[in-house]
């Protein structure tokens, strides 16, 4: 059974209700390994790692990993990570209409061109979405430059969108 718990940028955990969006930062980093977020953005975003660490985190123990058909493919005894909400609510997104989030979906894309897709709606809109993480340590190793991970916690099977080497978000939109 995975347990989750919210903590600060110091490490603490705290009492604060309800999913933060969090205000772009200026000046982010341009270093390898960063964060990418880009698509229906003002301007892409960039994140570093030290950024990321810098955020409200989440924690999570005892996950296991099975792939699409059930199969366990391997578990996360513990990983720390920032909402990939959060994250998001970090660029300034384009939305000019007042549907246009209803058709809005988000790509989390590997550097080995691994995908995994999410709707605007199930990261903004269901239980979902305070699941899914941009990991920045796992089993008590920080994961550092190059090595950040997304996972879905809240998926039956969280194999399928377990995205290792994480490297960009792209905030898109059909049609």
């Amino acid at each position: 059974m995975k347990t989750v718990m919210k903590t600060g940028p110091d490490g603490h955990s705290n009492d604060l209700p309800g999913k933060a969006v969090l205000p772009r930062q200026a000046g982010a980093a341009t270093l390898s390994g960063a964060l990418r977020v880009t698509g229906r953005v003002k301007e892409p975003l960039v994140l570093s790692i030290e950024e990321l660490c810098g955020m409200e985190t989440e924690e999570a123990r005892d996950i296991a990993v099975n792939c699409g058909e059930g199969t366990p493919v391997g578990r996360i005894e513990s990983c720390r990570g920032v909402l990939l909400e959060n994250v998001i609510g970090r660029a300034a997104v384009l939305k000019e209409d007042h549907n246009d989030t209803k058709k809005m979906y988000i790509v989390a894309s590997a550097s080995d061109g691994y995908k995994a897709v999410f709707s605007w709606q199930e990261i903004f809109n269901t239980q979902i979405g305070g699941g899914v993480m941009v990991l920045i340590e796992r089993d008590e190793k920080s994961l550092g430059a190059g090595g950040l991970e997304l996972i879905s916690l809240e998926d039956y099977f969280s194999g399928p969108r377990y995205v290792k080497g994480l490297e960009t978000i792209e905030v898109l939109m059909v049609g």
